[in-house]
């Protein structure tokens, strides 16, 4: 026989915005879970995903503004996860496969991407940011 013990831990988490739990929340509601445990899934689901890739992640935060060209995240070589940075502009030379390799974007209030690029891909690379824009 096999006994499985499963801990579980109550904590508050701030700074989650309003509009995102909001909907987090309805979609609990409309799943018949707890906000706990669909909490729980999406941070495995997270884990997992991060996980997934070998090489390490690696996070650069808070700054007011950040110019990123495709050489830096090429000679970087290895993904990035910009986050809490008031003005990140991407230069015109950063192109989809280089974007799609390597950045995430969260939290940021002013994100700025390459004219040219998909709009809906620069909207999915980025996560509870203010305005994200593309040079016309």
């Amino acid at each position: 026989m096999v006994i499985m013990v499963i801990v579980v831990t109550d904590v508050t988490i701030r700074g989650i915005s309003d509009e995102v739990y909001t909907e987090f929340s309805a979609e609990a509601r409309r799943q018949e879970k707890a906000v706990g445990d669909l909490t729980t899934e999406a941070m495995s689901a997270y884990l997992l995903q991060i996980q997934g890739t070998k090489k390490k992640h690696h996070f650069i935060s808070n700054m007011k503004e950040l110019k990123v060209s495709k050489m830096d995240l090429v000679k970087f070589n290895r993904p990035v996860v910009f986050g809490r940075i008031d003005r990140l502009i991407f230069e015109d030379d950063v192109d989809l496969e280089t974007l799609e390799k390597y950045v995430h974007v969260g939290n940021c209030k002013y994100v700025e991407f390459p004219k040219g690029l998909p709009l809906l891909f620069t909207y999915e690379l980025c996560s509870n940011c203010g305005q994200v824009t593309r040079r016309e």
